[in-house]
């Protein structure tokens, strides 16, 4: 790793727990070495080599895409937070995680802790699936050759 690291126990106390929503939503700091939900934890190389691949084809995606209402910017959303979740893996050990969902009235999460970039990217992903599949069915509809219609 190339920077520092995560607080030797990576807990916080109350007192550094920020409640934005009081009961529902709040800052904390959690680092998260894993994937999604923490999924994979502690294989660095295999997110370094996931982001290798991926962000490259994101963007030859975005260049060669003929379309002229694709959602490009959406791939910008996906690739932006690929790369700042990268950052923090290369720098910080782990991604810093910063945002959590909790339970009405208890301090339980009710999902795992999350960053702006986890946000852009699932984000992105959504809008691009949403319009591929709309767009091939609008051209399905207007009796447009299949091989046409793929968005990518």
């Amino acid at each position: 790793m190339l920077g520092g690291g995560p607080p030797a126990d990576n807990m916080y106390t109350e007192e550094h727990v920020v409640w934005l929503l009081p009961g529902a939503f709040r800052l904390i700091c959690h680092y998260n070495t894993g994937g999604a939900f923490g999924l994979a934890s502690g294989k660095l190389l295999l997110f370094l080599g996931a982001t290798a691949v991926l962000v490259p084809a994101l963007v030859l995606t975005a260049y060669h895409n003929r379309e002229p209402d694709a959602p490009l910017w959406s791939l910008g959303m996906i690739v932006g937070g690929a790369v700042g979740n990268l950052y923090d893996r290369l720098f910080h050990v782990g991604v810093r995680d910063f945002l959590e969902v909790t339970h009405p009235g208890t301090a339980r999460g009710l999902w795992p802790v999350f960053n702006i970039a986890d946000v852009a990217i699932v984000l992105g992903v959504v809008v691009y699936v949403v319009w591929s599949v709309l767009d091939f069915v609008r051209k399905k509809r207007a009796g447009g050759d299949e091989s046409e219609s793929a968005p990518y």
